[in-house]
């Protein structure tokens, strides 16, 4: 593919939208429109366990959706000088009110490739306490729910006849299986 022009078509707050006009290897012509989140920041999930044996996860608002989601606990890591490490514990803190004394980075992944330019990180945080005091921007409004690691799938599959669900707390469970953190 031959990309021959890129503009952005807008430009908000935090978000640019673009369009590239490209020429395939076949020689059809085309546009793609995609998004680019204003500063690149890089994004962490968490794919926190209690002592228990329980998944956190949490029942969210999302206005492009206007109705709640299903998601892993996840942030921007927009701290300056912080590292992604220390990202993912502040996040998942903030989120939920649990913390973790250990923070294991399983794999970088793109957010939505086909129409982002936005990365992010997926950790893993054995052993999460709670500790209270959750501390959300007051825009998210996030209900904390716990799931057993073996009930996990069957509940998504449940919920996701009532709510919109995050395909990313399915797709980290066999990287996290083949790695040898958890046991289904």
């Amino acid at each position: 593919m031959k990309i021959i022009e890129t503009k952005t078509v807008f430009q908000g707050k935090y978000l640019k939208v673009k369009e590239s006009h490209f020429i395939s290897e076949s020689g059809i012509k085309g546009v793609w429109e995609y998004i680019e989140k204003k500063p690149a920041i890089p994004f962490v999930t968490i794919f926190a366990l209690t002592k228990d044996k329980e998944v956190l996860l949490e029942n969210i608002y999302r206005v492009p959706f206007q109705q709640q989601v299903l998601e892993l606990p996840s942030g921007m890591n927009d701290v300056e000088g912080e590292s992604e490490a220390k990202a993912a514990k502040r996040e998942l803190f903030e989120e939920t009110g649990y913390q973790a004394k250990k923070m294991i980075p399983v794999f970088k992944y793109s957010i939505s490739p086909g129409t982002s330019t936005q990365e992010g990180s997926f950790y893993f945080a054995p052993d999460a306490v709670y500790v209270g005091g959750n501390e959300t921007d007051g825009v998210e409004e996030i209900e904390v729910i716990k799931v057993p690691l073996k009930k996990l799938v069957g509940y998504i599959e449940e919920q996701g006849e009532k709510i919109k669900i995050s395909s990313r707390i399915l797709a980290i469970l066999p990287i996290l299986k083949e790695k040898g953190l958890i046991k289904l």
